[in-house]
């Protein structure tokens, strides 16, 4: 787990003012398209979005993150898939509700950018 960003956040979470009650993050690929067969890389598996969903995996972007956010963000990151394997992602702001920061209250919803953009997801109102 981790960023690509060299940049560290040192907001501590439990800080945090007008923490959400829960955000939704879309996850994709770096590279977005479809393949030449016209499916979507492994990002959008349902294999990754399992262990992005790992509570140590959302503790760290708690962590990661802390402090406000807006509809629409995007972060680089990656996933740890077992045996030294990472997976690069880009996580993005889909939604966020009740406050307008990211803390240890909030509750994190993770979505395949796919199911987004085709209305498979619900991802609630946006503040």
């Amino acid at each position: 787990m981790g960023t690509t960003d060299d940049t560290i956040n040192t907001t501590d979470p439990s800080t945090v003012e007008d923490q959400a009650d829960r955000i939704v993050l879309s996850f994709r690929s770096p590279e977005a398209d479809p393949d030449d067969e016209g499916t979507w890389w492994v990002a959008d598996s349902d294999w990754l979005q399992e262990n992005m969903n790992d509570s140590t995996y959302l503790q760290y972007l708690q962590r990661a993150h802390a402090g406000p956010v807006t509809v629409g963000e995007e972060w680089e990151e990656f996933v740890n898939c077992g045996c030294a394997s990472p997976q690069d992602v880009v996580l993005r702001v889909e939604a966020i509700e009740g406050g307008t920061a990211i803390g240890f209250g909030t509750t994190i919803d993770l979505v395949a950018r796919k199911s987004v953009l085709e209305g498979d997801a619900v991802v609630g109102g946006a503040n």
